[in-house]
Parts: structure tokens; sequence; C-alpha cells
């Protein structure tokens, strides 16, 4: 069972809170999206699943099928087309009656300095990452007022804080997740509607391969993915945990959300450091793409 424990309190579950376990999630033929899906198909919920590709969302529904699911349901869209997604949430909601748990997830990675970016590839990425949030948002907030209930979980990314060089496009596209979160928070705060963001640090998924941006990047892209500390697995337990007790803000490791209270605690200092860090990383990164092309 997904579960969290609140201060001594009895453990509290998401399956608790929502006995009728209805999740509706974008993005999910693979990485975070899927290990989502994973997770609650082993505890029985009925599943929405987008994809943007074809064979991952037939593989995705497989899978979560066989490992639980009591009802799984695929949609191939663009999260950025309001249409195709409206049209996907209203067709799950009237066949099951209703959404409990709606989680946008679904996003693109970029990389490369602001001047190499081709500005499509910009474009791209806002509309992936911080428009079919929105348009998630949009469709899930009236659907959970009405019907009393609910819980949304936008995926965001330490880099919405931690904006380091060479992610202008990515880190401005989740800045605007975090941002769209904190306001329907307030809005949503008399409702019985709650709303958490998730801002992870590098997880080993596929997100590194499916990079666009600059082409100087996209290997560096690849092996900070790569070679990250955190699994989806791992990203997804706390993400549970947090959105359990209600949580605005979910950050992780640890020492990401020290890195985040020390850029607001002292940003110039922040700065200097990042400047010294990043150049570091980059030096590291050529030197290990250099030794695999040699």
């Amino acid at each position: 069972m997904i579960e969290s424990k609140i201060l001594g309190k009895t453990p509290v579950s998401i399956s608790d809170k929502y006995p009728a376990k209805r999740a509706f999630i974008t993005g999910a033929g693979s990485g975070l999206g899927l290990a989502f899906a994973l997770a609650l198909a082993k505890d029985g919920w009925t599943l929405g699943v987008t994809e943007l590709n074809k064979e991952r969302l037939n593989s995705a529904v497989s899978a979560v099928t066989a490992a639980g699911a009591k009802g799984v349901c695929g949609y191939l869209f663009d999260v950025a087309d309001h249409a195709k997604f409206k049209t996907a949430v209203e067709a799950f909601s009237k066949k099951n009656g209703g959404i409990d748990l709606g989680i946008n997830n679904a996003g693109i990675g970029c990389g490369g300095l602001f001047d190499e970016v081709p500005i499509d590839a910009f474009h791209k990425v806002i509309e992936t990452n911080l428009m079919g949030v929105a348009n998630g948002c949009h469709l899930f907030v009236p659907l959970m007022k009405k019907q009393g209930h609910g819980q949304i979980l936008n995926v965001a990314s330490a880099a919405a804080f931690a904006t380091a060089p060479r992610m202008s496009a990515y880190s401005v596209s989740k800045a605007g997740v975090v941002a769209l979160s904190e306001c329907l928070k307030a809005e949503l705060a008399d409702s019985n509607v709650a709303v958490s963001v998730l801002c992870p640090s590098y997880a080993r998924t596929n997100i590194g391969n499916d990079s666009i941006g600059a082409n100087t990047d996209r290997a560096y892209s690849r092996l900070l993915v790569n070679e990250a500390s955190l699994s989806a697995e791992q990203v997804v337990e706390s993400a549970f945990k947090g959105i359990a007790e209600e949580k605005l803000y979910i950050v992780l490791p640890e020492d990401v959300r020290f890195l985040w209270r020390y850029k607001r605690l002292m940003p110039e200092q922040y700065w200097r450091v990042i400047k010294t860090a990043t150049a570091k990383k980059v030096e590291q990164l050529e030197a290990k793409i250099k030794a695999c092309t040699d």
C-alpha cells in the first residue's frame, strides 16, 4: 500500500483517501510516468494513461494491466493539444465516474546555451512542459471541484529553482509549473482539492535520450540523467508520501532541498557557487564524452 506517516498519526494512504482509486497520468509510456502508473496499478487503481508514442503507450497499457490495475484506458495525444486532452479526460471520467488523482507528468528535456537553442525548440518545451500542465489543471480542477474532492500532482524539477547555465528553456518551463501550482494552491484553499508540485533533481529516466535543444548539449543531458543517483521508483515513492500529506512542495533529494534554501537565503553566494560548479561539471562531461568517442 502506498502510504505516508504524519507526526505519529495513523499512516495515511492515498488509496484510503480515495477509495474509488481513479487516476489519470500523462506521459506514462516510460520514466516517471510509467513508474507512477505501475505503483498505482499494484494498489489496484483504475488508470487513464497518455503518451505521444503509440508503441510506448501500448507497452505501458500492457505493463500496468499485468501489474494489477483494475482497468486501464490508453490515450494517444500531445498534452499541448487542449482539445484532445479534454476529449480523453472527459471519456475517462465518464467511464469511471470521476478522477481522484491527476498527475501532470508529460515533459521533454532541453539543453544548450540560450543563443544556441533554436527558438522552435524553446517554444516546444514551453508548450509541452508548461502548457501541457496548464491544460491538465484546466481540465482537472473544475471536474474535481464538482465532484467535491481530488488531488493534482504537477511534475516540475529542481531546475525550476536551481537555474543553472545551459538550461534556460527547461528551467523557465518548470519554474512556470511551480508558479502555477502555487496559484492553484491558494485558489483551492477552501475546497477539497489539493495541489502538489514535484521538484526532483536528475532521475534515471529516458528524458535525456529524448532531449532537444542545442546539438552540443544532448550528450551532456544523456550523461547527467544516466548517472543520476535517484531512480524513478525513489522519486515516485517520495511523491506519494508528499501528496498523501497534501504538501505543496515535494523537493528531493536532501542536497537539493539544501540548495533550494541556500539560494533563497544567500542568492549572491549561490550564483558564485553555481558558476564554479557548472564549469567543473561541463569539464567532467566533456572528458567523458571525448573518452567515449576516441
